[in-house]
């Protein structure tokens, strides 16, 4: 279904013709795709505040009983840690305040620009997978450290 179906360019250009474009059907329509898209940021959203506020502090946790000098992803993933847990209502307060209108507005947008939905759309996913891809060896190498420190140790 192509909301822009049948749409000339002609007749966009009169008001009468873009009110009477837009139905009720149609705003309910985009409305319920803008909150589809934006609950999905929602759930991303969560999950980065739940690794980076509960899953790594506890692998921090773990790595500082042993004393390591840690690699620098680690370092780096537990800055980001840091910065999470002590400005996670910012995140918040974000995507209320910039992401849900900007998810309303895209669905306005004219045909020829709605490659700008997309970028907006997949960028943030993109850019929470980069964090998790980020996150995964920052948290486990120091743990394979240990590892074979403990196997070195078991078979000298």
């Amino acid at each position: 279904m192509n909301p822009y179906e049948g749409a000339t360019q002609e007749a966009a250009t009169s008001p009468s013709a873009v009110k009477s474009g837009l139905t009720l059907g149609t705003i309910l329509g985009r409305l319920l795709i803008s909150a589809i898209s934006w609950s999905i940021h929602c759930l991303v959203t969560g999950g980065l505040l739940f690794v980076f506020v509960v899953v790594i502090p506890m692998a921090k946790q773990d790595l500082e009983e042993f004393e390591l000098d840690l690699p620098a992803i680690s370092d780096w993933v537990f800055g980001i840690s840091s910065l999470f847990i002590h400005y996670w209502y910012l995140l918040v307060v974000a995507l209320v305040i910039i992401d849900l209108p900007i998810a309303i507005t895209v669905c306005y947008l004219d045909q020829k620009y709605q490659w700008v939905t997309w970028v907006w759309f997949t960028s943030y996913l993109l850019i929470a997978f980069f964090l998790v891809v980020v996150a995964c060896p920052g948290g486990i190498l120091p743990f394979v450290n240990v590892m074979f420190s403990l196997s070195v140790i078991h078979l000298a």
